[in-house]
């Protein structure tokens, strides 16, 4: 049975948890970091897409999910030129300000997550920092068009100079993390980007069927994607199998 619901006089659920503050502690012309504190010394670093929301989730909505109720310390990190990190210097602040809010909050561990171009930082992030796990949803692991014949986005480099890393499946290798990645098998684009990533014990992937470029949101339509982050976040990577299965059972 699902989880009962009652309204007020005014028609809101008081059973509803309240959405969590985020506080804007950086903006300017290139990059806007939301911060939300948490209880455990995990940071989950969150990058958004250019309207700053995940998955089609409002992102103080969405910020439920990633702190998991106030459990985690969640960093929201938007490119708002979305330059794919390679506005000049970009990439460099975004490193050193997580590595700075990872000392003063005394964080022990970090987990990245993103989506789309979101999910190409999340993959990124290990190369330069720590990190446990990486999360992506329909990344873009490659910019190079020709790798992947994926000529949905921009040339980047012709836009903004040299991007961080042409391709995020070749800094795997030299990192210890494990990678999560979630791709729509209805989405051609996606599935090449999957297939440049390198077979590894590290690495695990889920090719959801009918899923287009935004699976994210299909998890959010389906009831998921607060369970399918949290798991992830966890490494729980069995639950996350039996996740992915109920999606797939959902659309038959």
């Amino acid at each position: 049975m699902g989880q009962h619901r009652c309204p007020d006089r005014a028609g809101r659920d008081v059973n509803a948890v309240p959405a969590p503050e985020v506080e804007t502690i950086l903006r300017d012309d290139d990059l806007l970091l939301r911060w939300l504190p948490g209880r455990a010394r995990r940071l989950v670093v969150v990058f958004t897409g250019i309207r700053a929301g995940f998955g089609g989730e409002p992102l103080d909505e969405f910020a439920g999910s990633a702190s998991r109720s106030g459990e985690n310390n969640v960093l929201f990190v938007t490119d708002r030129r979305g330059s794919w990190y390679a506005a000049p210097g970009l990439w460099r602040r975004i490193v050193a300000l997580i590595d700075e809010l990872k000392a003063r909050a005394r964080i022990d561990e970090i987990v990245s997550l993103g989506n789309s171009m979101g999910g190409y930082g999340a993959l990124l992030l290990p190369r330069d920092l720590r990190v446990v796990r990486a999360v992506a949803f329909s990344p873009q692991v490659s910019l190079d068009a020709r790798a992947t014949g994926d000529r949905r986005w921009p040339d980047v480099a012709a836009r903004f100079g040299p991007p961080p890393a042409l391709s995020v499946a070749d800094t795997f290798a030299a990192t210890r993390t494990q990678y999560y990645l979630l791709a729509g098998g209805a989405c051609a684009g996606d599935v090449a980007h999957l297939a440049l990533v390198p077979e590894s014990r590290r690495v695990h992937r889920w090719i959801l069927p009918d899923g287009r470029h935004n699976i994210a949101r299909a998890f959010k339509e389906a009831g998921l994607l607060r369970q399918v982050i949290g798991a992830i976040i966890r490494g729980r990577k069995r639950r996350v199998d039996t996740l992915c299965r109920r999606y797939a059972e959902g659309l038959g």
